[in-house]
């Protein structure tokens, strides 16, 4: 059937639904100003906080770690960006587990329209809008608090390195969403892939200040990409950092995007086959 074609297998000619799909998501998230501006709210409400605790953390200036080279409040630039970037990730898990579960899918799959293709590309456009609002309040809270900031190239690199990352962010939870075909619920999944991204990606801390044998690990994983190398530009900014780290986000964009259109395709022949548990 030709709905049931992977991700992968889609067609050029399945371009402009996805364009119309990325505007669809975009104006959605617009018009629902007020939850934008809440999360503008709230993202200010959380760098009051921890910038609270990570000025007096990097204050101590920690012996053969990056702290000792920190700029002052150099760790709270740095978790201004990963915020910046993990609140800005659309809960595509959920409207999968939603659609999945009650037998909304169904429908879809007899459409020409790539059911999957539209949802991601639905949430990149709500990611997109997002990215921008929330950023805005990080500018903003910059403004506010007179820090020192890095040089405007760095914030560049930033924006490019944090859509990517905010685009792989939306992949790994799509595959939470995905194991919907199997399990009733995909909060489980969810939170394991929350809990990586807060230990390999670096959330609240960068993981170069880790053992030297953890921090070569972490940084090979999806997660360093989603979050570690966008923010690293916020406390040690350099072009070497930058296409490092586009390097790796443009492998593991095309890793996720490959599992996924494998998992989708396992629960599709599953639900073919058994229908949903």
């Amino acid at each position: 059937m030709r709905s049931m074609r992977s991700p992968g297998s889609t067609s050029i000619a399945a371009l402009p639904a996805a364009g119309a799909a990325f505007l669809f998501g975009a104006r959605q998230t617009l018009a629902a100003w007020p939850i934008l501006i809440g999360r503008g709210i709230f993202y200010l409400v959380c760098m009051a906080v921890l910038s609270a605790l990570w000025d007096k953390v990097s204050a101590q200036r920690l012996a053969h770690t990056l702290a000792t080279s920190l700029p002052p409040g150099g760790l709270t630039l740095y978790v201004g960006a990963t915020e910046w970037i993990t609140l800005s990730v659309v809960s595509i898990h959920l409207r999968l587990e939603d659609d999945i579960r009650s037998g909304a899918l169904e429908p879809h799959l007899l459409r020409p329209k790539h059911y999957l293709v539209q949802k991601v590309f639905e949430s990149f456009g709500g990611m997109m809008v997002r990215l921008g609002a929330i950023g805005l309040a990080a500018l903003l809270a910059l403004f506010l608090s007179q820090r020192a900031s890095p040089p405007l190239w760095a914030y560049a690199y930033l924006g490019v390195l944090g859509v990517l990352g905010c685009a792989l962010g939306v992949l790994l939870f799509t595959l939470a969403g995905l194991c919907a075909f199997w399990i009733r619920r995909v909060l489980p999944p969810y939170l394991i892939v929350q809990k990586l991204m807060f230990i390999f990606g670096g959330l609240f801390a960068p993981i170069s200040l880790y053992p030297g044998w953890l921090f070569g690990f972490a940084k090979l994983t999806p997660f360093a990409a989603h979050i570690f190398y966008p923010s690293l530009q916020m406390i040690a900014p350099s072009s070497g950092a930058f296409f490092e780290g586009l390097t790796l986000q443009l492998f593991w964009l095309a890793a996720v995007a490959a599992l996924v259109a494998l998992v989708w395709r396992a629960g599709i022949r599953r639900v073919l086959r058994e229908g949903v548990i």
